[in-house]
């Protein structure tokens, strides 16, 4: 079996302590975007602790990081052995995905009425336009251009992509480069890769020029889903998918793109078969805030997909996150003092870090 490894939170004032047990590359996939997630709730990052974990004794209910909010990675049997009191289990990964198999204006029909409106607008104006690119001075033009000053303005240290190498060789020669151009000058761009056994196109790398907020500002992205749905639609291809995400409704994907009829799916690779044990050890006003302001998707029946979103009497369900829920088996609302009056016994703390 992989090894496992912790990171655990560093503590801060009126910011909940947050571990990630798991496969190391989780450490990448989920403790960092619950990092960032901390940090919107005015949290200040300043160190993580990392070391081994102690597998053996998790799985058997005796240990688990000093932190106050823990997710734990692994499969399903491996989750399954874990208490079910103040924790849910969550799918590790899902993507969110477009049909695009009625042709160029079948999608338009599953969008919401403002995204209808601002698709017609874009028809009415006719100064963007999207443009297919194969030469590789393009795709360079792309990466360093783009996609490398819009991770890095996004997520600054924190940024992370495929190398130019592994994404020119991997995707770029066997998908689409396409930019987004206004007035004929290239805004924006994004790499998909091409499965053609599936006529599944998966947007990998996007990025606008520069980084700059201004394209953002002005709809550069908003209208590259729309170009590209378009451009889709009319290429024969069945699906598009937006890309993986965490399974936390204050995700940016599950915002931007629940308006285009977009649906939530288990992630169809080898992410597929693993599980994220959420849990809430200690009940604190820091760990209420994280949890109502990030509401999850749940696995019932260990594949169904239902949102939670989590309440008490002083804090609202967050239903304004990803209200269209399509790929999920409706949704339920979670009684924080429910939630934390039904306790199993808590596993134990341990600074111990052995692997099995």
């Amino acid at each position: 079996m992989s090894p496992w490894a912790t990171v655990i939170s560093a503590a801060g004032a009126d910011a909940p302590r947050i571990a990630y047990v798991g496969a190391p590359y989780g450490i990448i996939k989920v403790h960092q975007m619950l990092e960032q997630r901390r940090e919107a709730l005015g949290a200040v990052t300043s160190a993580r602790v990392r070391g081994g974990a102690n597998r053996t004794a998790l799985l058997r209910g005796g240990w688990l990081p000093d932190a106050d909010l823990v997710a734990v990675a692994g499969s399903s049997a491996q989750v399954r052995m874990l208490p079910r009191r103040s924790a849910l289990v969550l799918p590790f990964r899902l993507h969110v995905m477009a049909y695009t198999g009625d042709g160029e204006d079948g999608w338009r029909s599953r969008i919401s009425k403002s995204e209808r409106r601002w698709s017609n607008r874009l028809h009415e104006l006719g100064s963007w336009a999207l443009e297919v690119a194969e030469d590789s001075a393009s795709f360079d033009y792309f990466y360093d251009r783009m996609h490398v000053p819009t991770m890095q303005a996004r997520h600054g240290e924190r940024a992370r992509s495929e190398s130019r190498d592994t994404a020119r060789e991997c995707l770029f020669r066997h998908g689409v480069l396409a930019f987004v151009t206004h007035r004929r000058k290239r805004v924006a761009g994004m790499v998909c890769r091409w499965e053609p056994a599936e006529r599944l196109l998966i947007i990998r790398m996007v990025g606008v020029l520069d980084g700059l907020r201004e394209h953002y500002e002005n709809g550069a992205l908003r209208t590259a889903d729309h170009l590209l749905l378009e451009w889709a639609g009319r290429m024969g291809v069945q699906h598009v998918d937006f890309g993986g995400t965490e399974p936390f409704l204050s995700q940016g994907i599950f915002r931007l793109k629940r308006k285009l009829g977009s649906r939530a799916i288990m992630a169809r690779n080898h992410f597929g078969s693993l599980r994220l044990w959420w849990h809430a050890r200690r009940d604190t006003p820091a760990v209420r805030d994280f949890l109502v302001a990030n509401p999850v998707v749940e696995l019932v029946d260990d594949h169904r997909l239902r949102a939670v979103y989590f309440h008490d009497e002083g804090r609202p369900p967050r239903l304004d996150l990803a209200r269209t829920r399509e790929g999920m088996d409706g949704y339920r609302t979670l009684d924080l003092d429910e939630f934390f009056s039904h306790r199993s016994q808590p596993l134990r703390a341990s600074s111990e870090s052995a692997d099995e």
